[in-house]
Order: structure tokens, then sequence, then C-alpha cells
């Protein structure tokens, strides 16, 4: 018999979710089994499928410690050299400052160790920032961002946080700001309200009747004629949301590959050695949120800020 106490990352949650996040490598069909041969108890008494574990429940496992270990969710980090932009941390959050050309996750094997994600779950592991006994949960980011798009990523150190933090990105109640530069004049603020839908052969987005709503208010801050420097709020939140918005407004974003005009994007190749899309997730503010009331209206600036600021300054002056 083998014994656990839920901690506060697994309480709060159905027996049978709470098994197979415990048992990530037990077939579902083997833990129903389990349970309905009354293999596992609660505070010594049955457990059911739609029974809920809360902090210090005592479960009782009748399983051999061989069906154990085979079965048990196996954490492996690698905890290597990095390098992680960290904008604010506490004992729920961290909100990290992601680089251009850097995945927000691993798209492949090939991508192990080499993004956002892994990069935070590496420090986390190496300060001790999180409960590693923990078999049934792992800190997660709340928002991404495409791998040629910089800015602010959000994390997430425990269960309860990430659900108060994923309810609030399904609301859009967490104010996300973005700046770029895009081709053309723009002297008056606008917004586009629009649906689209994502041809995934093409990690492309389209308008489309049948496709989700996207909302996107647009702030005129500075142009050339040429050029013009926008800040941009997202409402909704969905794929390339800005890069298309902005591409259906006839002002495309500056070095833009999908969604771009090539020809200007060879002009500012050439001139200004831009070679991917100029977009920053500059700005975060945080509304009031179960669990993180202490963040309500706190405002948080990306690192590269500055930088941005000193390319446009470059770009405007031509």
């Amino acid at each position: 018999m083998i014994e656990i106490i839920v901690s506060k990352n697994q309480s709060d949650q159905r027996f049978d979710r709470f098994l197979r996040k415990y048992f990530e490598n037990a077939p579902l069909s083997v833990i129903s089994k389990n349970i309905r041969k009354k293999n596992f108890k609660i505070n010594d008494k049955r457990a059911k499928n739609n029974d809920f574990v809360y902090e210090g429940d005592v479960v009782k496992m009748y399983i051999s410690d061989e069906d154990y270990n085979k079965w048990l969710t196996k954490i492996d980090f690698v905890p290597g050299d990095f390098y992680l932009d960290i904008v604010y941390e506490d004992d729920n959050i961290i909100i990290m400052d992601k680089d251009y050309g850097e995945l927000t996750h691993a798209a492949s094997k090939a991508d192990y160790g080499n993004n956002l994600v892994d990069k935070m779950l590496s420090y986390l592991y190496k300060t001790r920032s999180f409960d590693m006994s923990d078999k049934t949960f792992k800190p997660a980011v709340v928002n991404r961002l495409d791998r040629n798009t910089a800015g602010l990523v959000i994390g997430a150190k425990n269960s309860k946080t990430l659900r108060s933090l994923n309810k609030a990105i399904r609301e859009n109640r967490i104010d996300k700001y973005y700046l770029t530069i895009v081709s053309g004049r723009v002297d008056q603020d606008f917004k586009i309200d629009s649906v689209i839908s994502k041809n995934e052969n093409k990690n492309k987005v389209k308008k489309s009747k049948d496709g989700k709503e996207i909302l996107t208010y647009f702030k005129a801050l500075e142009t050339n004629d040429r050029y013009s420097f926008l800040e941009c709020k997202l409402i909704t939140g969905r794929t390339h949301q800005i890069r298309y918005s902005l591409k259906e407004n006839g002002t495309p974003i500056l070095g833009d590959r999908k969604y771009g005009d090539r020809t200007v994007n060879k002009e500012v190749k050439d001139i200004f050695g831009i070679n991917n899309h100029i977009l920053l997730a500059y700005k975060l503010i945080f509304p009031e949120i179960e669990g993180l009331e202490y963040l309500k209206d706190k405002e948080f600036l990306s690192d590269k800020y500055d930088d941005m600021i000193e390319f446009k300054e470059k770009i405007m002056s031509k």
C-alpha cells in the first residue's frame, strides 16, 4: 500500500482527473479499472471517479510498487545554463521578457531546452521556486508570443494561480499592449473588428465568417508619412491578430514575411537590416484577479521598451 497526502497544488479537483495527472503513464482504462476495483481510498473511504480531493486529504493506493513507478508522472528537467530576463516574480507568478527569435514553447524535440517555457522551468527548478514533488502540476505560461515577437510573457507557479490567470485571459481582462512600426501614414486612432480562421498548413490566418472574432484598438503615436509608430491594445487574443489586422488596414508591419509588403520589406531590410516583423509586447496591466488582488492596477513594462524607442527614432528620421 502506498500513501500520499494531497498538496495545495493538487487540491480542488475530481479524483479521476487527479489520478490522470499523477499517473501520466497509465492508460485511462487502467486508472478506471483500479478505481472500480476499490484500489484507491480517500481518508479511508472508497474513492469514486467524481469524488473531489482537497489539501491534506490522505490517498491510499492499494497497488504494487512496480505499477506505481511504471505509471508515475516523470518530471525531467535538465537545468542547463541559460539566460532568462525576469521583469517581475513573486510566490505566484513570474513575468519574463522574451527575446525576438525565441520560441515560447518547443515546436519539436530539437527545441527542448531552447525555448522560454523550458528555461522558466529550469530556473524555477534551480531556485526551488515550486514544489517539484508535486506529480500533478507543472508551472506554465498563460500567454504566447510568436517566435519573432518579443516582450512580456506571464508564467504561473501554482495551480490556483494558473486557473485564475487562464480565466482572466479567457475573459480578456488583462490589458496587453504592443508597439509596432508599420508601412504607410497613420495619424488617427482606429480599431479592427473582424472574424478570422487559421490555415494550419500555412500557419496563417484569413477572414472567415465561421472563424473567431478579433478586436484590436490601435493608437497613432507618430508618423513621417512613409512609416508610422503605433500602440496596439489587444481585446481578444488570437493567433497573428495584430499582424493580420494591420495588413487588412493597408498598413502592414515592417519586416512581416507572412502579412507584409514584399517591396517595402526588401527596402527596410536593405536600409535598416530588418528581416522580421517589428512587434513588441511591451506593457501589461492587471485587473483584480482571485488570489492576485495585490497586483490590481499594477503596470509592467518590457526591458526592451527603450530599444524599441531608439529603433523607432532611427526609422522616423529617414
